[in-house]
């Protein structure tokens, strides 16, 4: 079965990309039997050989163009959908790609909006309608489907966001990075006004325990740094230089490679998620943490209350530093609660390995791929060719 990923991928640093390099190096199958569809925005530079072909973000006709080129070369598709991350309004020319195919699609999808605008609820209606199957990663994200965007649950399909493997070993990752005679409490990912750091920085000026070391592991987002510069980094700067916590707070500005990140990841006792606003259906960050054992505390966004569920962590309202302080030094405090919720968190987190989830994604996609009618791909393929030609008339002219 030849599996096209239709995504973002390395080198675009992305969440996306991440996730999509994960699966695709996972896949239970001779990898040169796939390939990866890549979106570009010009960032990237030079691919890796497995993408076969490069969609340029706001240009049409690459999208008609990898349709032919899908259904020449692959039996089944993964489409990883975000909206931002393709041409059009609200990322409506993927569409362009969908209606054409005549293989099998699936779409795995990384949001899923309660209030979508009309143009959003559109292009996620006509991408549902077009595939085959949808992924999500949690229960709520089957609940707006159904509700808001009138999916059947029997086309929806959960499958949890991967994580990488973990070894455990907190002492020696400790050791690796300095943090010896730490508490570490750490935030990973991409900065930007839309996580929250600041409330962290707040809580930690409320912390006990004088070992306490909060790090942010990222650089600012592309997107951002682009309109906005370094002027958030630079504000969480200014308030821990005047709280006098430049000894508790570090903000690395690094795009940490996974080898590294799992280090970190490895090394931390608390994991925090700070996000101010409810409305995130997925966060990687967060599925890592759990992945690696962390003890976790976060603001009550969708994701994290499906995650967090079972005592695999704690919940505090959002924008509160003050009872993410109380969380943090309840912890700091109960060495043997802190070692249940990062047990907790640990157990589910080997159940949700990339290898565990690419199989289960293998799988789907085998289910999915030999229920198609053959008499139906037929008439599909000359409805398409046709449509190619007038496509490629009408847009080159």
């Amino acid at each position: 079965m030849r599996i096209a990923i239709i995504a973002t991928y390395p080198p675009r640093q992305c969440g996306i990309a991440t996730f999509t390099h994960d699966f695709y190096r996972t896949l239970p199958a001779d990898e040169s039997s796939h390939g990866i569809i890549a979106l570009s925005d010009g960032s990237e530079g030079s691919f890796p050989p497995e993408v076969c072909l490069t969609i340029h973000r706001n240009e049409r006709l690459d999208y008609i163009e990898a349709a032919e080129y899908i259904n020449t070369h692959f039996d089944v598709c993964v489409l990883q959908h975000e909206y931002g991350i393709f041409g059009g309004e609200a990322g409506d020319y993927i569409l362009d790609t969908l209606s054409r195919l005549t293989i099998p699609t699936i779409s795995n999808l990384h949001t899923v909006l309660q209030h979508p605008s009309s143009k959003e609820h559109e292009v996620l209606k006509r991408i549902c309608a077009q595939s085959k199957g949808v992924t999500v990663m949690t229960d709520t994200a089957i609940q707006l489907l159904q509700r808001v965007f009138e999916v059947p649950a029997a086309k929806i399909q959960l499958i949890p966001h991967g994580v990488p493997n973990f070894d455990y070993n907190q002492l020696e990752a400790k050791k690796q990075l300095g943090f010896t005679d730490r508490k570490v409490m750490l935030t990973f990912g991409f900065l930007g006004r839309n996580k929250g750091i600041e409330t962290a920085i707040e809580a930690v000026a409320k912390v006990q325990d004088p070992s306490l070391l909060y790090v942010v592991l990222g650089t600012t987002h592309p997107n951002v740094l682009r309109e906005q510069g370094e002027t958030y980094r630079e504000l969480l700067e200014e308030q821990i230089t005047a709280s006098g916590l430049t000894d508790r707070v570090q903000l690395l500005n690094t795009f940490a490679s996974e080898e590294l990140l799992v280090t970190y990841l490895t090394a931390c006792d608390i994991y925090v998620t700070p996000y101010p606003h409810e409305n995130q259906i997925s966060s990687g960050t967060l599925s890592f943490a759990i992945g690696a054992g962390a003890a976790v505390i976060s603001t009550p966004y969708w994701y994290a209350k499906d995650l967090l569920a079972n005592d695999r962590g704690l919940l505090f309202d959002f924008h509160d530093a003050f009872g993410l302080a109380e969380h943090i030094n309840y912890l700091l405090d109960d060495p043997l609660a802190l070692a249940k919720y990062r047990r907790n968190a640990a157990s589910y987190g080997r159940l949700t390995s990339w290898n565990n989830v690419s199989k289960s994604y293998y799988d789907y996609l085998k289910q999915i791929s030999v229920s198609m009618p053959t008499i139906e791909l037929h008439k599909e393929s000359k409805k398409v060719a046709n449509l190619f030609l007038a496509d490629r008339n009408r847009l080159s002219s």
